[in-house]
């Protein structure tokens, strides 16, 4: 009988080691759950679908477990993954979407296998903001999809659950599942972990494979892991970077050898990390406390600290993004053939036959983005995309040029989804009230490794994450 607690990733390991419980307890215990907080209760409706495998497959990992084959250190643990990944099974892939409430796809994303040959436990898909909420100018809320409506926080109704991956980070914030994946283009795995009070890693551009998910731009699209902790979330990571011959930006991993694991515990005294402060934003005294705690406990540590002064400018990221979407949607579209959708013209059409049901907030980025090329020719489209990158390459600038491993800010920005650095987001305070606050750590390119040992010890020293009260949400 397992107690109803927060179990972190390494208690999990470490209880199926010891045959505390098995695999099946640990599926029984999380949709126990699920039903009660997510489909009853509070009704998060953070989870799309339960795999109707789930017992079969927790069977027969425990029957792998049991005959002494373990394939990972994750063997036989459950997570949700978010619903715009392939997964070649009895589950949709829909992106929350009405359109594709059909469709299953032909063959796993590449993550999906490598999930299944460390044997991890696909429990379910989790909800998202309809098309990785790059489908409407129109007031579209976060965590909104036609298919299976709005996603909500499980701290307060007046908390937005922000970004796109917003089921997958509630589930984690709600002890619905240990750790789930979600996907980025900007901020949709910092923001939504920002405000569900929990902790994730956006990986560099390619460390982790986007084929078999549906895209906005290859450019800038990750998948990543979220979690209790940034130590639930070196375990996921783990198990699903890699180089996959299909995604170009992946060839800059190739060969390379990364220990997320062991990474969370190197020396640190003498590193150099930098705090930056935008001379045109404002901060409240909360910020400004969060950081000057943050700054003394990393110069206890035996770490340099360099303060860094920028003007935080304007990188309006949709316009690019509408050009790269046409391309790359109409390419997944093309290559999966879902039922009568094979290119953004198809989808736009389906949606205004039902407006009503399936347009509440418009369709205005699908209309806009069909109206390009879908060939990437614009000179605009390149002039701007220059323009964007020559303001988010800062951070990558001063990371080499003051020779910092990491730096660090209260502020969320746009530096590290559009650039590719790596960009982990930890809680940093109690949320007891409707303003959540996270601390961000961008690093260099492929040099995510190098950030886990900052907010590891960090987590561990202020311990800042509160978890919900399900059963009174303010």
């Amino acid at each position: 009988m397992m107690i109803d607690k927060e179990y972190t990733v390494k208690e999990l390991i470490n209880g199926l080691e010891n045959h505390d419980f098995t695999s099946r307890d640990l599926v029984d215990y999380y949709l126990e759950r699920i039903m009660k907080y997510d489909k009853n209760g509070p009704e998060l409706n953070s989870i799309a679908e339960i795999n109707p495998e789930v017992y079969e497959i927790a069977d027969s990992l425990d029957r792998e477990r049991k005959a002494g084959k373990v394939r990972s250190r994750l063997h036989g643990i459950p997570i949700v993954i978010k619903d715009n990944i392939n997964t070649y099974d009895k589950m949709h892939t829909s992106s929350s979407s009405i359109a594709l409430e059909d469709f299953y796809a032909p063959e796993d994303a590449f993550i999906i296998k490598k999930l299944r040959d460390a044997g991890i436990i696909i429990l379910g898909k989790a909800n998202l903001s309809e098309f990785a909420y790059f489908m409407s100018f129109d007031n579209m809320p976060s965590g909104y999809g036609s298919r299976f409506g709005q996603v909500k926080s499980p701290y307060s109704k007046k908390i937005d659950p922000l970004g796109s991956s917003t089921g997958s980070a509630v589930a984690v914030s709600a002890n619905l599942i240990p750790v789930s994946i979600g996907t980025e283009t900007n901020g949709s795995l910092t923001a939504p972990a920002k405000n569900n009070s929990i902790s994730t890693i956006k990986p560099s551009i390619g460390m982790v494979s986007r084929t078999g998910i549906i895209p906005i731009s290859h450019h800038q699209d990750t998948a990543g892991p979220l979690g209790r902790s940034i130590e639930d979330c070196a375990y996921l990571l783990q198990e699903i970077y890699g180089f996959d011959e299909e995604d170009l930006y992946s060839n800059n991993v190739l060969n390379k050898s990364y220990d997320f694991i062991k990474a969370l515990d190197r020396e640190v005294k003498g590193d150099r990390i930098g705090f930056v402060k935008y001379k045109n934003l404002d901060y409240s005294d909360e910020e400004k406390i969060i950081e000057n705690e943050a700054r003394k406990f990393f110069e206890g540590l035996g770490i340099e600290i360099y303060e860094i002064e920028l003007e935080l400018r304007d990188m309006p990221n949709h316009i690019t993004l509408i050009y790269d979407f046409k391309v790359d949607l109409n390419h997944y579209l093309a290559r999966y053939k879902p039922d009568n959708i094979r290119t953004l013209k198809d989808l736009i059409a389906f949606n205004d036959q039902d407006s009503r049901t399936r347009l509440k907030y418009g369709q205005s980025i699908f209309t806009a983005s069909e109206k390009t090329s879908g060939a990437l020719t614009e000179p605009e489209y390149y002039q701007k995309r220059k323009e964007i990158l020559e303001i988010a390459g800062e951070y990558q600038r001063l990371l080499e040029e003051k020779n910092l491993k990491a730096i660090v800010s209260v502020k969320r920005t746009s530096h590290a989804p559009i650039f590719g650095n790596p960009v982990i987001a930890t809680p940093a305070k109690a949320l007891v009230d409707d303003e959540p606050r996270s601390l961000f750590f961008i690093g260099k390119l492929y040099h995510d490794d190098d950030l886990f040992a900052y907010t590891n010890r960090y987590e561990k020293k202020f311990n800042k994450r509160l978890k919900p009260d399900l059963e009174n949400i303010r």
